[in-house]
């Protein structure tokens, strides 16, 4: 069984990998811009949104029908070691 410090510390020595990400709405050829601290979290909350309907962007809501979005990574942004999490979410 894992020690909880030893996977709490190694959950911190990850890199942190952000993006700049498109919704893009392929029926409407609309683009929503938004940022993501969290990546592969991101893609699993889009993932789970476009199964359940459930937990779907505030931005893209009126418009929401999960065959009609696509989730596009315009840049990926690796968080600084020196950088705090506060910081690295502002970018």
């Amino acid at each position: 069984m894992i020690d909880k410090k030893e996977a709490k510390s190694a959950y911190k020595l990850q890199e942190k990998l952000g993006a700049v990400v498109a919704y893009k709405n392929i029926s409407k050829n609309k683009f929503y811009l938004d940022i993501a601290p969290d990546l592969p979290g991101l893609k699993n909350r889009f993932e789970f949104s476009r199964k359940t309907g459930i937990g779907v962007p505030l931005a893209i809501d009126k418009d929401w029908k999960s065959n009609d979005f696509e989730l596009l990574v315009l840049e990926e942004l690796k968080k600084d070691e020196l950088q705090t999490p506060k910081a690295f979410k502002k970018i």
